[in-house]
């Protein structure tokens, strides 16, 4: 047979990137399939209220595809641009915590062991956590008590962001009453940085704020054996003796120009929605494709303040808290991460307050706002998944269970004391983003050493296809308590070690 590439990865997002950096690394010839495209950047910036009309209400560099989510038709908050979600991202890169990869302890009888086992441990990926660090040129300060957090031994290749004024009286004050603020390990570059409040969701303006997509950047310029085609939908994979991927059929979007391109590996970067999806259509049946889609619960809750702070046009996202991640002597529960968020723009504000709130008052709190948000490791359930529609569209079904609404719950009065420790007049009642809202996306093709109660094997190689593997959320058992990009890129240059080795 005659091969394109030795290695076709699906999209380029945290995962596929940087799996598709690596074995380019390693002399294997790659060819990139991403469905979006490069969004244009702007130096200066647009206007910012232009500008949050096409990113965060337009949805200009999100994924156009329709889901159907609890049988609504909705236009999702994942990447539909070149680098994935991390085009968009806010740039926090946490490690978890060890304990992370064994819950079984958390919630006990909660859980079947066969849900929440990992088949690896932190140990198995702490080396690439370096790794991903360094090519993401993550900015942090070790210095600081991350609770029960990792953090590299050796430090990180540079340092944060100089904090916002509002973010030090948020440190200080919260530390005089003993709880342990830390700084969120960034992949920022402070040189080409603006600062901006238009950070988190939007594409950097600059490139300061570092995408996998960079790292794409970086191998092409460096000559080695990588291709990328954007603009193309992958409608199906061909499956032949053995269960072996032997194509891929595309379509070009912008003419309808259908191609196959054939490959000996073949890695899913599409994301928790569309890889299982993918494999969903092309005829793959086992029973496990798709269940256990989870994406973190996320209670918000912003503080007040009397005087304006400035920071409804800077950039704040810059603190975290892990002090209640495995609950408080008082309460056994895991609770989560928390961590400071940029003021929402004015458009996106009235959005999410309620039909009639008066635009003067809401541009009255932005001006004296900070918020918080909190991670919470929302349990799998098999109930939770993702499925094809008739003509192969995405189905999704997903409800947060009463046990993560309660941590939501609980998480949210701490956040509340927080700010009102950093001197917020009040707060906001809390709530929870939208189901639009689908950055953590995980667990739909989950690892494992079993086929019975796993798609995956302990290298993410299917076990019905053995020359396709899967490099994105899809393949985490749990959630774990912070954002996962980090994860899949580490997981990511794992596995492409095994790859490169027998491609």
């Amino acid at each position: 047979m005659t091969y394109d590439s030795d290695v076709i990865v699906i999209g380029s997002g945290a995962g596929g990137a940087t799996f598709a950096y690596a074995c380019a690394e390693a002399g294997k010839s790659v060819l990139l399939l991403e469905r979006g495209k490069r969004y244009p950047t702007l130096i200066p910036p647009a206007s910012p209220a232009s500008q949050e009309q096409a990113v965060l209400i337009d949805k200009a560099p999100y994924d156009d595809r329709a889901v159907e989510v609890n049988g609504t038709s909705k236009g999702l908050y994942a990447g539909g641009v070149f680098g994935g979600g991390t085009s968009l991202y806010g740039g926090a890169l946490l490690r978890p915590s060890l304990d992370d990869f064994s819950p079984g302890k958390r919630y006990g009888d909660r859980l079947p062991r066969e849900l929440w086992e990992w088949p690896i441990g932190y140990e198995a990926l702490e080396s690439h956590y370096t790794r991903a660090e360094r090519l993401m040129g993550v900015g942090g300060d070790c210095a600081d008590d991350f609770g029960p957090l990792g953090k590299p031994v050796a430090g990180y290749i540079n340092r944060p962001l100089p904090l916002h004024p509002l973010n030090e009286k948020l440190i200080a004050a919260n530390r005089s009453i003993g709880l342990h603020p830390f700084r969120l390990p960034l992949a920022i570059d402070p040189r080409s940085c603006l600062r901006c409040g238009a950070c988190a969701g939007y594409v950097c303006p600059t490139g300061a704020r570092r995408s996998a997509g960079h790292l794409v950047d970086t191998a092409q310029a460096n000559g080695w054996p990588l291709k990328v085609l954007t603009g193309v939908d992958v409608e199906r994979i061909s499956f032949g003796a053995g269960g072996r991927a032997d194509g891929v059929h595309v379509v070009e979007r912008a003419t309808g120009r259908r191609s196959m391109y054939r490959a000996r590996y073949f890695a899913l970067a599409a994301g928790a929605i569309h890889s299982p999806l993918l494999l969903l259509r092309s005829g793959d049946n086992h029973p496990l494709i798709g269940r256990n889609y989870m994406t973190h619960l996320s209670p918000i809750v912003a503080g007040v303040f009397k005087q304006k702070t400035g920071a409804e046009n800077a950039f704040v996202k810059q603190v975290g808290f892990s002090d209640f991640y495995f609950g408080t002597k008082t309460i056994a529960d895991k609770l989560g991460l928390v961590q400071s968020l940029p003021v929402p723009g004015p458009l996106l504000a009235a959005k999410a307050a309620p039909r009639g709130f008066p635009r003067w008052l809401i541009n009255f709190l932005r001006r004296r706002m900070l918020p918080l948000a909190g991670i919470i490791e929302d349990l799998p359930d098999p109930e939770n998944r993702v499925t094809a529609g008739p003509k192969g569209e995405p189905r999704v079904t997903h409800r947060f269970g009463e046990y993560d609404l309660e941590r939501g719950r609980m998480l949210g009065k701490f956040m509340y004391r927080i700010l009102k420790a950093a001197g917020a007049a009040f707060c906001l009642p809390t709530h929870f983003a939208s189901d639009e809202h689908v950055a953590h996306q995980c667990g739909t093709l989950r690892f494992g050493r079993d086929p019975s109660n796993a798609v995956l094997d302990q290298d993410c190689r299917s076990f019905a296809h053995p020359n396709v593997f899967a490099v994105d959320g899809s393949f985490f058992p749990t959630s774990l308590g912070v954002g996962p990009a980090l994860t899949i890129m580490a997981n990511a240059l794992r596995i492409a070690q095994r790859v490169a080795i027998e491609a």
